[in-house]
């Protein structure tokens, strides 16, 4: 499901009715369910479809198993999975009656929902898809809603899952922004925006009366997320994250300019046209605007991969679409989509492709040209502006709206009583390189009265607001600034009175002048302490989702002090208000829930003699019990991610509530109750919060030291489960790592040195990225927190070994480690490296070349392949020949003598200049411009398998990849290494090359006929950590086109399943999983005695010497293998799609494959187990497959292109 594009409804009259046959087979399981639950009045039903989703179903399930609201029936549809998920749905209704498993008929996702319903009891009915997951809080927010409101429909706000993050979705962060009960799609049209169901709870009467039924195909939830709005009594808009949608590689949204999707896409609108035409004519403007800014990119994006004809009826197809909302649903669309319409519009398919090509290089660095000297506007230079021939009016190039001032506060600290704010503000696009090309006021408005005050501004310059602000084109160094805010500022008088101030900023350049709100998303600045400057009276600067602001807060009743004695909380503090006999302290859930009463005993407090009359003590107490009662949900699957519920807590009496502020000096507290831990701590306004979690270790302070160490102190509530260690985790990989951790009682200190983690036998750097800091408990793995008086104080980034570290926190306070290369001001960003390539570069060309030899293995990123092969050899036939290993990521380190150079540093250009040899597998930057007297050899990476290059060009998928590599690459190479006569005519055809190719075999490989090869992988293995006498299987598949996040971003599914292959295998094998070193996202099943992830692992060539068997799929990794003469296993289990439409083949995988071809996981498994005696009935086809693809594999190719490549160097 795509929140961006992928919706579908209507009622059956209108929408294109699924098929009836899987409710009638399904008969008798509607009869059973009726039966289960026929003394039950359920709440809610929930439905799951799930189909192949993985381990996600498990999260899923256990997140809505898990929910406050206790009333609920779990229908989950089994659409056909392949992959154990139907295992996993029948355990959850195994140990929960509240969980039924229906089976579906694998019709897809919009029968499968409709079969749910069919089975649904309940009195409200939601969808989650069986890869996502649901707040703990979600359907008790909803239903509550609807029960308050009697509306038809409670929506929420969705955020996306991302791997292990969680970030905000455009299509529905402006639509759930503020909560709105009981209003109308034709109130608030903005509601069509939100194409989803799952952030939704319906009213089941509403739902059967108007018959809404899921179409076929895909974009199924459009037309009835569409239909629902319409003909909803009224809906209710809440302002919460009621639902986590996952983005994985190969999803609808990766998929939505697919050509054969699109036929789906335009039946979906269809039937959102037509019913609107019908029911509520006034929503198509609106849902025409819609159209041409979201599904029409899709059908433009669609046109280079169809066919001529295809292509055609796209075009006629979308003119008419264009033609038919109208010009003004075109205004207000970004500038690329309006010339993109414009285009189409005008049936001009030829422009529309360039302009497509164009957007490959992405827009950030289009220039822009001012226009009109008073109030000038601005234009980008797309394609095609100012052409007279094409003759496209101006204004369709007009980004006046779109040249946005960006404004935020990074830095904050006290000077005494002085509030120092930092932070920098700019335009998109225009040019800040001196201090007087903008001027920037700042003030301060208070929110209730309105009062401003200007603020001096102090400009400074800030080099990283140029790195991080996406672009190249201009510099915005001097768009820094500082300001100082006086406590005097904030008096009202002579008096201090509460209020919250807002920072603004104006900013002026090249006669652009804009206003906006300063933002405040570093979390530092959103935790800063508050500031005492008089009695009762502290200054909070915070952050919210509006922005920064100053709060002026004069406390009414402040907790001093808060503690556990037996089963109850005690809070103490004191009020200036006499409460009265009814006092009492509630605690109430900020997502919904039962609230819950405690007692208040008050005392006068002769202490608080002040201005305003005499305080009162208290002593407040508050139920564990009650707050977490014993039929609390279950502790959810995911325990480190949305587990979290917050509450609000005040004292109430005469006189109304009153919220309680946090004394400076008292820290955060965790109170341990039935598995389950209650915090205690401050908002960023300084008020107390509870928040009730699973128990998990919070830091309360963090250091290095002198060696490169970093410490983190802190405290865990539970404590008969002290980790042994914790653990620093890449989501986008699954790479982990352990941190030792020493105990004292419920403190621990965990040390570890991010630029030295053990990986595979070597000490390497942390990967750039983001790292999580997770503890292994009885809960699962738990995201290590701060404290949130601890925040602030946060190392800040700290450089070691080459290398940049900052710890930091995201969402629910958990704790962050970023790294990424430790490059200068002048190297950092797009736009250092725009002057590194244009001003230093050609400098560096000019100098006399050097006897340097540079090897790069894919692009950086590893030692090893043929590069690591020619390397030593070459060192060990010429010592004293320097050579130099370029590193993008610092993750790898080299045997022999050699520097490593940080890719994309001055000293990566200046070697590029002036290296006389340059090798490599993959390729060299854009920016290199090869000179006379310098030698290129590319040596390749895999013999040909799948098509390459310009082969790929009459392939139907539309992939990320495009030719314009090899349009610069390929005619700077001097020699291309081939394995074999079959690759070297594929390389010459598909890359278009007329230069020399050494057909010598490939130098990797050299060390698969060596005699020490069995040695070698004994010593592999036990490097692992593999038992002696296990049987080891090497599972190496390719990476897939149509598993492609964004451009240089793929994702990887297991579709082994690792189950089967343990229980057929057994406990004498280990199965090591290698994904292709194109794959940056990979979610793998936890290494353990069976499975282990090796795709960090530096050259798979010493994986290939310590496996027993390879399965592969259609890698080159099978020609590499073949030297060994081992057995192979192929799973194809995707085989026609990627041979026929994703990729092709030049290879004959049925009649040629050296072993057995298999499409499931059970048969890869027993042809691995007997691999050694089905040896005799592939040997003749293993034999050819060696002839023909191998015939150079003789150990020598090395010294063969040594011999040919390396003759200028001096002696």
């Amino acid at each position: 499901m795509s929140p961006e594009t992928n919706p579908a409804a209507g009622p059956s009259t209108d929408a294109a009715a699924a098929p009836q046959d899987a409710a009638n087979d399904a008969a008798q399981d509607v009869a059973q369910d009726a039966a289960k639950t026929a003394a039950k009045d359920v709440v809610l039903s929930v439905v799951v479809p799930f189909k192949d989703v993985g381990g996600y179903l498990a999260e899923c399930l256990e997140s809505i198993a898990g929910q406050t609201l206790r009333d609920l029936e779990v229908v989950m549809v089994d659409d056909g999975s392949a992959d154990g998920g139907a295992g996993t749905a029948a355990d959850f209704a195994a140990r929960d009656d509240r969980f039924v498993l229906v089976r579906g008929e694998g019709e897809g996702p919009g029968p499968a929902r409709n079969l749910g319903a069919e089975h649904a009891t309940g009195r409200y009915l939601a969808f989650v898809d069986g890869d996502d997951a649901v707040p703990p809080y979600a359907y008790e927010l909803l239903v509550g809603s609807l029960e308050s409101t009697g509306s038809d429909i409670a929506g929420g706000n969705l955020q996306r899952l991302d791997g292990e993050r969680v970030e905000p979705s455009r299509p529905h962060a402006d639509v759930y922004a503020e909560a709105v009960r009981a209003t109308h799609v034709s109130r608030r049209p903005e509601l069509l925006r939100d194409r989803t169901i799952g952030n939704k709870v319906f009213r089941r009467s509403f739902w059967d009366a108007n018959r809404f039924r899921f179409p076929p195909g895909l974009f199924e939830d459009l037309p009835v997320a569409m239909a629902t709005q319409a003909l909803a009594s009224a809906v209710d808009v809440l302002d919460a994250t009621v639902y986590f949608w996952r983005r994985r590689p190969g999803s609808l949204t990766d998929r939505a300019a697919d050509p054969a999707l699109l036929n789906d896409r335009h039946a979906s609108l269809d039937i959102v046209q037509r019913l609107f035409a019908e029911h509520a004519p006034g929503l198509l403007p609106a849902f025409h605007a819609q159209i041409l800014d979201v599904d029409m990119h899709a059908f433009v994006r669609a046109l280079p991969a169809a066919p001529p004809q295809e292509r055609e009826r796209l075009v006629d197809l979308g003119a008419r679409l264009v033609a038919e909302a109208g010009p003004a649903a075109v205004e207000g669309l970004a500038a690329i989509r309006r010339l993109e319409l414009h285009l189409l519009r005008e049936r001009m398919p030829r422009e529309l492709l360039e302009v497509l090509a164009f957007q490959e290089g992405g827009l950030a660095d289009v220039p822009v040209e001012a226009r009109g000297r008073f109030r000038p506007r601005w234009y980008a230079r797309y394609p095609f502006f100012g052409d007279p021939d094409r003759a496209i009016p101006d204004e369709v190039y007009d980004v006046t709206d779109e040249v946005e001032l960006r404004a935020d506060v990074d830095r904050v600290a006290w000077d005494g009583d002085t509030l120092i704010v930092e932070g920098w503000a700019h335009f998109d696009r225009l040019e800040v390189s001196d201090v007087r090309d903008s001027r920037i006021r700042v003030w301060m408005r208070n929110v209730k009265t309105g009062r401003e005050v200007g603020l001096p501004v102090e400009r400074v310059r800030r080099p990283e607001a140029t790195a991080r602000s996406g672009q190249s084109r201009v510099c915005v160094d001097w768009a820094g600034f500082a300001v100082r805010i006086e406590p005097e500022y904030l008096l009202d008088g002579d008096e201090w009175r509460s209020g919250t101030w807002e920072l603004f900023a104006e900013v002026a350049t090249a006669g652009r002048r804009a206003v906006q709100r300063l933002d405040a998303v570093e979390p530092a600045v959103r935790w800063t302490a508050a500031r005492q400057v008089d009695e009762l009276v502290a200054v909070q600067p915070a952050g919210d989702d509006g922005g920064f602001v100053v709060h002026v807060k004069r406390s009414k009743a402040v907790v001093t002090e808060y503690r556990r004695s037996g089963d109850t909380l005690l809070l103490t503090g004191w009020t200036k208000r006499a409460l009265g006999t009814n006092a009492s302290v509630v605690a109430f859930r900020r997502h919904g829930g039962a609230e819950v009463r405690g007692e208040v005993t008050l005392r006068p407090a002769a202490v608080l003699q002040t201005v305003e009359g005499t305080g009162f003590g208290f002593t407040a107490t508050l139920p564990l019990a009650d707050l977490m009662p014993a039929d609390a949900p279950a502790r959810p699957y995911r325990a480190h991610l949305r587990d979290v519920l917050d509450w609000d807590v005040r004292l109430t009496g005469e006189g109304g509530p009153l919220r309680l502020t946090v004394a400076p000096a008292l820290t955060e507290a965790r109170f341990l109750w039935r598995e389950r831990e209650y915090v205690l701590t401050r908002t960023s306004f300084g008020n107390l919060r509870g928040i009730e979690r699973t128990p998990r270790p919070v830091v309360t302070a963090a250091r290095w030291d002198g060696s490169g160490h970093l410490a983190l102190a802190g405290e865990f509530a539970d404590p008969q489960d002290p980790p042994a260690h914790f653990l620093v985790r890449r989501p986008e990989t699954g790479e982990t790592h352990r941190i030792p951790v020493t105990w004292d009682g419920s403190r621990f200190v965990a040390t570890f040195s991010p630029a030295e983690t053990a990986a595979f036998g070597r000490d390497v750097p942390l990967a750039a990225g983001t790292w999580e800091v997770l503890a292994p408990t009885r809960a699962g793995d738990v995201a290590v927190v701060a404290e949130r008086s601890a925040v602030p104080s946060l190392p800040g980034r700290h450089a070691v070994g080459g290398r940049e570290y900052e710890l930091g926190v995201e969402q629910t306070d958990a704790l962050r480690l970023r790294t990424r290369p430790a490059l200068a001001d002048d190297e950092r960003g797009g736009y250092a490296q725009r002057v590194l390539r244009s001003r230093d570069y050609p400098v560096y060309l000019r100098s006399p070349l050097a006897d340097v030899a540079v090897f790069d293995g894919y692009a950086g990123s590893s030692y090893s392949c043929n590069p690591r092969a020619i390397f030593e050899e070459l060192t060990r036939r010429r010592p004293e020949t320097e050579c130099v290993w370029v590193s993008r990521d610092g993750q790898f380190t080299v045997d022999g003598e050699a520097r490593i150079v940080q890719y994309g540093s001055r000293e990566h250009y200046r070697l590029l200049a002036r290296a006389r040899y340059i090798v490599t597998n993959y390729g060299v930057p854009r920016w290199f411009t090869k000179r006379p007297g310098q030698t290129y050899l590319q040596t390749w990476h895999g013999t040909p398998f799948k098509r390459l290059g310009y082969d790929l060009t009459e392939m139907p998928y539309q992939r990320a990849e495009k030719h314009d590599w090899m349009e610069h690459e390929v005619p700077h190479w001097d020699f291309l290494l081939s394995p074999s006569p079959y690759a070297t005519q594929i390389m010459r055809r598909a890359f278009r090359y007329g230069g020399e190719i050494l057909e010598t075999g490939f130098p990797r490989n050299d060390i698969l006929s060596s005699p020490d090869t069995d040695a070698l992988g004994t010593h592999v293995r036990k490097e692992l950590g593999i038992p002696e006498g296990k049987k080891v299987v090497l599972y190496a598949p390719t990476w897939r086109d149509d598993q492609t996040y964004t451009r240089g971003r793929r994702g990887f599914r297991m579709e082994l399943d690792v189950e089967t292959m343990r229980k057929v295998l057994g406990d004498d094998h280990v199965l090591l999983v290698r994904t292709h070193h194109l794959v940056t996202d990979r979610h793998l099943p936890p290494s353990d005695d069976f499975v282990m992830d090796v795709s960090g692992y530096p050259d798979i060539t010493d994986l290939y010497m310590a496996a027993d068997v390879l399965v592969t799929d259609y890698s080159s990794a099978a020609f590499d293998f073949a030297v060994l003469g081992r057995p192979m296993v192929f799973y194809a289990h995707d085989l026609e799609r990627y041979r026929d439409h994703v990729r092709g083949f030049y290879f004959d995988l049925e009649a040629e494959a050296p072993g057995p071809v298999v499409a499931r996981t059970v048969d890869v498994a027993e042809a691995v187990r007997a691999a050694r005696d089905s040896e005799p009935d592939h040997a003749d086809a293993y034999d050819r497959f060696f002839v023909t693809y191998c015939p150079h594999d003789d150990g020598g190719a090395t010294g063969r292109v040594l011999d040919r490549v390396f003759t200028g160097l001096r002696s």
